[in-house]
């Protein structure tokens, strides 16, 4: 199973998004997805995967950049403080964080360490969780333009 999963994900890299998509949607709800006529919900949102490419999306789904886009338009008051961007996990100072945080990757969905006590957190775990997002591409899993870098 291992093995057909690694063909699969170097496949997806150059299937494209159509095709991608309607393997995945065949593959988990058992029907073919139609995306000259979507009607259901699920077909709507691999049809706007597809055909809904505002360049703004790509601020939108990165992290960082989508803080500085809602600072510039609405103020800085709206939005939640960042402690600091890093590119390693080793540049990370510790000793200048609160007591209590979130480390989250900026660029996919899902990398996010939340820490309640930095006394006591996993430091490798921790470390673990944001290393392997890094390795993420989520347009490839999800084929969700904006995250295509």
């Amino acid at each position: 199973e291992n093995y057909i999963k690694k063909v699969f994900v170097n496949l997806a890299k150059v299937l494209p998004d159509s095709i991608y998509l309607r393997i995945v949607f065949f593959s988990k709800l058992k029907r073919k997805l139609d995306l000259s006529n979507p009607k259901s919900y699920n077909e709507k949102l691999n049809w706007l995967k597809i055909n809904d490419r505002k360049e703004h999306y790509q601020i939108m789904v990165d992290k960082y950049e989508a803080k500085k886009y809602v600072a510039d338009k609405i103020g800085e008051q709206y939005v939640i403080p960042t402690y600091g961007v890093w590119n390693h996990f080793e540049d990370i100072d510790f000793s200048k964080l609160p007591s209590n945080f979130v480390l989250k990757t900026t660029h996919d969905s899902g990398g996010v360490v939340l820490i309640n006590d930095k006394n006591n957190m996993y430091i490798d775990k921790t470390k673990d969780v944001l290393e392997k997002s890094l390795k993420n591409n989520y347009y490839y899993l999800c084929r969700e333009w904006p995250y295509k870098t």
